[in-house]
């Protein structure tokens, strides 16, 4: 009786576990303000900046166009070996084949945008010295 109603449990778990399994999200779930401090959302173009003290910004980006768009995700905020500052997709940012893993953050209208994120200078300078992450959105 014990050894009936203790496989009757472990097959009840198994299959309660499955069911919250099949119903998860297929894609990663992010949170503002704990996982990134900026947003970039891409088809308005609008930056959101987030600083851990006052109140956010909004920045709407009239000047610049970037092609093509970026897959959507967290990309954390760093320097290149030339203290640069680029963004890095982590193993969570899901990118297509042959997108590149990183991407150099330059002012918009600096003609340096091939193989780089154009943003305003505001933007970027906030970027260097308040944010480790952005999150990219549609």
């Amino acid at each position: 009786m014990i050894r009936f109603a203790l496989k009757t449990l472990l097959a009840g778990a198994a299959f309660a576990s499955g069911a919250a399994t099949a119903n998860a999200p297929q894609h990663p779930v992010y949170f503002d303000s704990g996982q990134y401090t900026a947003l970039f959302a891409q088809g308005a173009r609008r930056w959101h900046l987030q600083p851990f003290d006052g109140d956010a910004v909004d920045v709407v980006d009239r000047a610049c166009v970037n092609e093509p768009r970026l897959p959507r995700g967290v990309w954390l905020v760093t320097r290149d070996a030339a203290g640069r500052l680029q963004l890095v997709a982590p193993s969570a940012t899901e990118l297509p084949a042959g997108f590149p893993g990183q991407l150099r953050l330059v002012a918009c209208g600096s003609g340096a945008n091939r193989g780089a994120l154009g943003v305003p200078d505001i933007v970027l300078t906030w970027l260097a010295g308040n944010s480790g992450s952005v999150m990219i959105d549609e």
